[in-house]
């Protein structure tokens, strides 16, 4: 039985459920490889990506009844395939967006931080137990975090290890937006915008900021080697008419 769940909309806005009910949708192998599975089997027609759980919970983070593994080799190919599912996000060209609702916990917070904006509603809860349970923080929370808060708040959440839940996510910038509403059709909205925004731009912006904050040097010669290549893009031919003509863009690609 697959622990992901997909499902692609006519937009092109494919929504991956992680469903694992018994485990609160623990992170695993599994779980990577049928998220990879989930990610590659619609090719281009994915325009954007919605992450989310089931059952009114993200993730549960690595599974503590399965710790810790049965050896030092089992420790590695569980930390590979949570870095690999991170990867996988942070790699995507096209936009992604986590709903949260319910607990993110432990390396499923690295999961929801790896993508471009983050949608919780207020049952959302983000928890980053490692201090208390004598473990470093994984899933590439101790980058992701740090990227959002700032490295000293991110040292002071780590360190402190105390529930946050959605309004105080937001207030610290941990998320982007708390929906009035579920997060899943607050996201898929979102989700359903940035489909619609040209697609060498959107890849372009995600490659320069994927890791850090670029210096300003590095930025300007981003910006260089793209747009010489963008002016002359039938996407943007296309953005400048829609633009001039006051309608919505229909980007190609191109």
């Amino acid at each position: 039985m697959s622990l992901i769940q997909s499902e692609l909309s006519a937009s092109g806005v494919l929504t991956v459920q992680l469903h694992n009910p018994a485990s609160r949708n623990a992170l695993s192998v599994k779980m990577f490889h049928d998220f990879t599975t989930a990610l590659s089997q619609h090719g281009d027609r994915v325009k954007a990506v919605v992450f989310t759980g089931s059952g009114g919970v993200f993730s549960s983070g690595g599974d503590l009844a399965q710790m810790p593994p049965a050896d030092e080799r089992g420790a590695d190919e569980q930390m590979d395939a949570i870095a690999a599912m991170v990867r996988l996000v942070t790699g995507l060209e096209v936009p992604s967006v986590a709903a949260v609702s319910g607990p993110a916990a432990g390396a499923a917070v690295g999961l929801a931080l790896a993508c471009d904006a983050v949608i919780a509603d207020e049952t959302a809860v983000f928890v980053l137990p490692f201090t208390r349970l004598g473990l470093l923080p994984d899933g590439g929370i101790l980058s992701l975090l740090a990227a959002r808060v700032g490295p000293a708040r991110a040292r002071y959440l780590l360190l402190r290890a105390e529930p946050i839940p959605a309004a105080a996510a937001l207030a610290q910038g941990i998320v982007d937006e708390v929906a009035g509403e579920a997060a899943l059709p607050a996201a898929q909205r979102l989700a359903g915008d940035l489909a619609g925004r040209a697609p060498a731009a959107v890849s372009g912006t995600k490659a320069v900021l994927r890791y850090r904050a670029p210096s300003l040097e590095e930025a300007l010669a981003a910006e260089k080697n793209a747009q010489r290549r963008l002016f002359f893009s039938a996407d943007f031919a296309e953005g400048k008419r829609a633009f001039f003509e006051r309608r919505d863009p229909r980007f190609t690609g191109e």
